[in-house]
């Protein structure tokens, strides 16, 4: 079993990502590759918890801590039109004992992502902006995910992704559209 532990803000927007936020991550860097991919979510029962089959494997993930606004969590209060609360995650990956598709109390997710990633001490913080599909809906997500063997590595992390992609220049991304794949679940599966 594989563990880890994140810092992350993410937020969903309904229908496909603006425009803005394309023009924001195409000047970040070279071209990127989608990468495309189907998950299982089980239908989650509240915001802290999510569970999905992603590639012959089953990964939980469990917020363990709301860390606050975005700009008191990085001490900066240069995120602009940016807003969120800041999350810990914890993750958890095993491999799945038996290929079979469970056939109720499950979601299939379609996504295609892109992202970029910066290693800093021991750590590394990746930018993602996604398209998400659930049967006919479409969603854009953008999310910024710091990981690091201790706080201090996840917290470094998190305030250089937010200096290098969130800071002057990022497009707007609303509080109300900022939460975790859980509760953005519940919303559109409600």
């Amino acid at each position: 079993m594989q563990t880890l532990r994140t810092r992350e803000v993410r937020w969903f927007l309904g229908g496909t990502l603006p425009d803005p936020v394309w023009t924001r991550f195409e000047a970040l860097g070279p071209p990127v590759e989608p990468e495309s991919r189907a998950d299982l979510y089980l239908v989650p029962a509240g915001d802290a918890l999510g569970v999905k089959l992603r590639e012959g494997r089953v990964e939980a993930k469990r917020r363990s801590a709301v860390l606050g606004p975005l700009a008191a969590a990085t001490a900066s209060r240069e995120t602009g039109v940016v807003r969120a609360t800041v999350e810990e995650w914890t993750k958890w990956s095993f491999a799945r004992a038996d290929d079979e598709e469970p056939s109720t109390g499950w979601v299939r997710v379609e996504k295609n992502r892109w992202q970029r990633r910066i290693e800093v001490g021991g750590g590394g913080a990746t930018l993602e902006v996604s398209e998400v599909r659930v049967g006919d809906g479409v969603w854009g997500s953008v999310c910024l995910e710091a990981a690091g063997a201790t706080d201090t590595i996840r917290r470094a992390a998190f305030v250089a992704g937010v200096q290098q992609w969130l800071g002057p220049g990022a497009p707007t991304l609303p509080a109300d559209a900022a939460m975790g794949y859980p509760a953005w679940l519940r919303r559109v599966l409600n």
